[in-house]
């Protein structure tokens, strides 16, 4: 199944972010700027409304299967439970985690090493990078505890 994502993405990127991404040069150290939650979810349309009626947060983008919202300094992202599932190989189960974190690198190549030396170091390998069917690159990996952690490239930030 494959989804195709479009949207105008607004965004108030730091001065330098990925200057300073770039310039972390040490090994088997991963930047500490989360950017993005990512929740599966089995009914995207209450979870929306809780998200946007109670808490009152603003949409940044949405599509039939995957909404963004806009918080601080992050974005949360229902996914719908299949996307997610197929997105991230790991399924919505009482036996998984049903959420990621998402930390952007400066470039595909980053996101590439970076797993590289992750693998190197003993972490799981959720799925190797790939393009992404929203238009970037993206791998996953999981710490001891299985949580999951997307290491990606979002060419719209």
């Amino acid at each position: 199944m494959a989804i195709k994502f479009e949207c105008e993405i607004k965004t108030n990127r730091r001065p330098g972010f990925r200057e300073l991404i770039a310039s972390n040069k040490n090994n088997y150290i991963m930047q500490a700027h989360v950017t993005a939650i990512t929740l599966a979810v089995k009914n995207l349309a209450v979870t929306r409304a809780f998200y946007t009626v109670k808490f009152g947060w603003q949409i940044l983008a949405e599509n039939e299967k995957v909404i963004m919202l806009k918080l601080d300094n992050l974005v949360l992202t229902l996914c719908d439970e299949l996307v997610f599932e197929e997105y991230t190989n790991m399924s919505n189960n009482a036996h998984s985690k049903s959420f990621y974190i998402t930390i952007n690198l400066s470039s595909k190549t980053d996101v590439g090493a970076k797993i590289a030396e992750l693998d190197q170091a003993g972490v799981q390998i959720q799925k190797l990078p790939a393009e992404t069917f929203w238009g970037g690159y993206a791998g996953f990996i999981a710490d001891p505890e299985g949580n999951c952690w997307e290491i990606c490239y979002n060419p719209f930030t």
